[in-house]
Formats: structure tokens, C-alpha cells, sequence
């Protein structure tokens, strides 16, 4: 979906880091996109280079179809990325918040997001240093144990089942 997006925009100015490897048919569909100048191909890194790349990075896009709760898209925003993502990457970006929310599958819409990102650079510095603020003050590991254990603590108790007397 982002590089059919990507093909539409030759008006604008950006630059695309592929993290993670690029196989299969996606190398063939998109040859002609993958061997542009502004698009480079990282593969697989370090969790050291993998920060490297968050931080070099104005705006981060992962348009999941499906996840449960992407860990990258956290990470994007604690290093101050703005995102674009959907609803399905199980996140807490909200649309116009921390970045732009688009559905699944809608390249017409990601374009429209990173258009609207890429003309907006202004603000990119600002919702990013806030999307790093909120991950330090309110994502952090232990916050998310002692909600969770709150979480199992206010959980109704199954019924006890009978005792059964012995002969």
C-alpha cells in the first residue's frame, strides 16, 4: 500500500527507509519504485540501528491491515516520529493527535496523508517532541504492569465451585 501511494507523489519532496527485508513479489511488483534514488533498503538491523533510524526519521508510516499491538508503532512515537498508520496496527495514534489515521488498504488515502505531512513540516517537530513526551510520561513498562494488574484486580471472581465431601 505505501509504495503504490509513493508512485503518485513525484510533486513532492521525500525520502523512504525500508527497514526489514523487501521479498518475494513485492521486489518484482515494485522494481521500478525500489530502484528510485529517494527509496533506500535497510534489511534487517540492530535494535541499536533500528533507534538510529527513529530518530533520523520526521514521519514514521506503518499501514498495517492487522496487528495486535504493533510495538514499532510505539517505538516510532517515543523517538518522535510523527505516524501515519490505521486502526488495525492496534496502536494509540489518534487521527490529527499524533499523526494521521487512514483505513486499511486505501493507498489514495495514505497519499493523502503523506501529502498532508510532507506539506505540513512545521508541525511534524512539534507533534513528534509531543508524541515523545506522552510515550515517557504515560507507555512506560512499569505503568503498563501496574495497569495491568489493576486491570486483574477488578475482574469479578469466578463462582467457586462446590467442595465435595469425601466418603
Amino acid at each position: 500500500m505505501l509504495l503504490r501511494a509513493l508512485i503518485n507523489i513525484d510533486d513532492l519532496p521525500w525520502r523512504l527507509t525500508i527497514v526489514g527485508p523487501v521479498e518475494g513479489d513485492l521486489n518484482n511488483r515494485y522494481r521500478r519504485l525500489l530502484r528510485d534514488p529517494r527509496v533506500s533498503l535497510a534489511g534487517t538491523v540492530s535494535l541499536r540501528d533500528l533507534a538510529r533510524y527513529y530518530l533520523s526519521a520526521d514521519v514514521f508510516v506503518f499501514p498495517s491491515r492487522a496487528e495486535g499491538s504493533a510495538r514499532v508503532v510505539f517505538q516510532a512515537l517515543a523517538s518522535g516520529c510523527y505516524v501515519i498508520t490505521t486502526p488495525n496496527a492496534g496502536s494509540i495514534v489518534e487521527d490529527g493527535v499524533h499523526g494521521s489515521l487512514v483505513p486499511p488498504g486505501d493507498y489514495h488515502a495514505l497519499e493523502a496523508a503523506i501529502r498532508q505531512a510532507v506539506a505540513d513540516r512545521g508541525s511534524l517537530a512539534e507533534i513528534g517532541n509531543r508524541n515523545a513526551a506522552i510515550i515517557r510520561s504515560r507507555y512506560r513498562q512499569r505503568d503498563y504492569g501496574e495497569a495491568l494488574v489493576q486491570l486483574y484486580e477488578a475482574l469479578p471472581r469466578p463462582p467457586q465451585a462446590p467442595q465435595r465431601v469425601s466418603d
